[in-house]
């Protein structure tokens, strides 16, 4: 089981609380919004090198989506850097052209998805979703306006997000969409990932990255030892980085460990809430809900286990 959005893989995504202005509850009238992937190739397509970037910043950039816009910063930026981006990975984006074209054929295998959480999580909000080509920097975010797929970032081959992760990333940010808990200390960002993670294999069915999941099961007692110490720290910023989206530093807190175990821990103590709980359905709206991740945590009956 790995972090369905795995943090140190795409950069800057965006665990926010901000919801559409007009939230929408019906899975069907979600809306799914793929017409920026062909904009993005019609402008690519027209290009040479040396009008690329001008012809991504008139015919895509500007002519974007709502998602393209609110991909720009930090992101997209402008036509300018995601063309010095293309061109220095070409091979690649060219590699991802049918997949990322694929997406438009997916609106189908979405909607499914979307019931299975509505089913779970009654008052779910489905807010719209874009699927943009961003510079391979993030493969997913929210802002007021919904979420944000960067689809570039799910490749068949020669990336780390395969193609077949793209909807439980999906279900994954939409979760994010649900949770009302807040809080930037590591408890609750370590249970908002954890749960989203939990929950969006439930709804996929689909478990990944052994390598990180047997590495924790291996060391879960010393990775609980950890945690109860790092939960205690004054430095929360400190502690968050140990557990959460520290892919790209340098030392982890403890030699060895791979990134983001604290999407794994996460994982464990909302499994462990739902297998003590008895009302199965309620815990899986407590848990999609995530309002109080102190109280989840001690009502998880996860620190017994360990006794």
């Amino acid at each position: 089981m790995k972090p369905l959005v795995p943090i140190f893989l795409l950069l800057f995504i965006c665990v926010s609380a901000s919801h559409a202005q007009e939230q929408n509850h019906e899975p069907d009238k979600a809306q799914l919004v793929m017409s920026d992937i062909p904009l993005f190739w019609r402008a690519y397509d027209i290009s040479t090198p040396e009008t690329l970037a001008q012809n991504l910043q008139k015919e895509y950039v500007e002519k974007g989506s709502q998602g393209v816009q609110d991909f720009i910063p930090y992101r997209i930026q402008n036509g300018e850097n995601l063309a010095k981006q293309i061109l220095s990975h070409r091979e690649y984006y060219e590699s991802i052209r049918a997949s990322s074209m694929k997406v438009l054929t997916m609106e189908p295998e979405f909607r499914v998805m979307f019931r299975k959480l509505k089913e779970i999580y009654p008052n779910a909000v489905f807010p719209p979703v874009y699927f943009v080509i961003g510079a391979r920097n993030s493969g997913g975010t929210s802002s007021d306006h919904g979420l944000i797929v960067g689809a570039e970032m799910f490749a068949e081959s020669g990336s780390r997000l395969h193609f077949s992760d793209l909807t439980a990333v999906v279900i994954h940010e939409l979760i994010h969409f649900q949770q009302k808990g807040s809080g930037s200390d590591l408890l609750p960002q370590m249970m908002r990932e954890g749960a989203a993670d939990f929950i969006a294999e439930t709804i996929v069915d689909r478990e990944s990255d052994e390598p990180l999941k047997d590495y924790g099961d291996a060391h879960e007692q010393v990775l609980w030892n950890h945690l109860q110490k790092d939960l205690s720290e004054k430095d929360q910023k400190a502690a968050r980085n140990n557990w959460l989206y520290n892919g790209n530093l340098k030392e982890n807190a403890h030699d060895g460990e791979p990134p983001d175990l604290g999407y794994y821990m996460g994982y464990k103590i909302v499994q462990s809430y739902l297998q003590c709980h008895t009302d199965k359905k309620q815990a899986l709206i407590t848990i999609t809900e995530m309002a109080d991740a102190k109280i989840i945590l001690e009502q998880s009956c996860y620190a017994q286990r360990f006794h």
